[in-house]
């Protein structure tokens, strides 16, 4: 057994694990109550555990993953944090079925620890705080029985590059084990005046008792780009964040946490400003078109020329990025469901681009669901429409967003 007061970080003590091949635990002690645990086997990283909230991610993917596995909810992590790995093992053997599902399981366990100690060493660096990290590491306690052999700088390259989006979308307070609740319904039914759905779902999976991570799995939404849209409701006092933590096995209880504000200034939905007698052609309101579709591209051309504004189409999405910047659109229509890259995932990617931030964003969508309309919401869409595509409805979006005569 060696143990060692933060002589290197987590990064150099990792690779110098994998360059020597070694078979152990590795326990990173931030504080009394704040432990993790890395397992290796000959150089690879097989498994992780420990941190604020190891029973909540271990019942979450879990769930997420092999629902249909229900004695594996009993585990007691208490005991030792290796015994989830040794039940999948062992679930594995009974139905290699099932490999992919517990492989996945595996990866998404080893990049939330990683982040969630690269996310407080960070912390510590940047409070420039007296507290240092421990590490302590045992062969005696060496795993036995491995059925995943992950590279270690290749899982801590991704734990790294999803560290680096969550900072540059302004995220660095927020740990994604947060519990949003709802403080003041009355004021989100007010922003949400016109959505009363939205209202309605929010306050359903809104309930004080699933973390950041656990409605990312529920919505089906990026991580990032959903924390980014709870931030904003709790800097308007409409929500707040709570800490998750462990009491005993199977019981999880909040406590408030003083949130501190991140430096972001968090912006309202731009919705134009155009002057009715601009004569030049540049001052013409230009609609931007995404979708794969030229039938729809060309009903929507029709309606949008006629009512006086240059219209641009785009049926590839993947040149969607490039072709946005060059032109600079005050408007877009994005189609949800196309090949290669999906709605979500473009507006989200839209909405990361300082240029087109503010650019108001209409979704066309044939799936008029409760949840869709709220994904919309949360990648940072501002409207959407139900296709077949309808001309008055169209037109009503035109006058919103740029304000052309009706």
């Amino acid at each position: 057994m060696l143990e060692q007061k933060n002589p290197l970080s987590l990064a150099s003590l990792l690779y110098q694990f994998q360059s020597r091949l070694f078979r152990c635990r590795l326990d990173i002690e931030a504080s009394r109550e704040l432990k993790w645990s890395l397992y290796f086997y000959l150089g690879r990283l097989i498994w992780a555990g420990g941190g604020a909230c190891p029973l909540e991610r271990w019942h979450r993917l879990l769930n997420h993953y092999c629902p249909e596995i229900n004695q594996l909810q009993q585990t007691n992590l208490e005991t030792s944090q290796f015994d989830g790995y040794l039940l999948l093992s062992s679930i594995l053997k009974q139905d290699m079925k099932k490999r992919s599902q517990i492989v996945a399981l595996v990866k998404d366990t080893l990049d939330e620890v990683l982040f969630d100690i690269l996310q407080y060493e960070h912390q510590l660096e940047d409070k420039q705080q007296n507290r240092q990290l421990f590490f302590t590491y045992d062969d005696r306690d060496c795993p036995h029985t491995v059925f995943t052999f992950t590279r270690i700088d290749k899982t801590l390259t991704e734990a790294r590059q999803k560290w680096q989006l969550w900072q540059q979308m302004k995220l660095t307070p927020y740990s994604p084990n947060l519990v949003p609740i709802i403080q003041q319904p009355k004021r989100l039914r007010q922003n949400l005046e016109n959505s009363t759905d939205e209202y309605w779902l929010l306050t359903k999976f809104v309930d004080g008792k699933q973390t950041l991570r656990s409605l990312s799995l529920a919505l089906q939404q990026p991580l990032p780009d959903l924390t980014s849209f709870f931030v904003q409701y709790v800097n308007s006092g409409i929500m707040s964040f709570l800490e998750i933590q462990k009491t005993r096995e199977n019981d999880y209880v909040k406590n408030a946490e003083d949130v501190e504000e991140p430096s972001r200034e968090i912006k309202p939905s731009f919705t134009g400003n155009f002057s009715a007698d601009r004569s030049s052609e540049e001052s013409i309101p230009l609609v931007m078109c995404i979708d794969d579709s030229s039938t729809v591209c060309t009903q929507m051309k029709q309606i949008i020329t006629s009512a006086g504004c240059r219209f641009f189409d785009i049926q590839d999405p993947i040149v969607a990025i490039p072709k946005l910047l060059k032109i600079q659109p005050d408007l877009i229509f994005l189609d949800l469901v196309m090949p290669i890259v999906n709605g979500y995932e473009l507006c989200a990617q839209i909405r990361r681009i300082s240029q087109a931030k503010n650019t108001p964003i209409v979704i066309l969508t044939g799936q008029d669901g409760l949840i869709d309309r709220v994904r919309t919401k949360i990648v940072g869409a501002n409207d959407f429409i139900s296709k077949p595509v309808n001309q008055e409805r169209v037109l009503s979006i035109l006058c919103k967003y740029v304000l052309i005569k009706s």
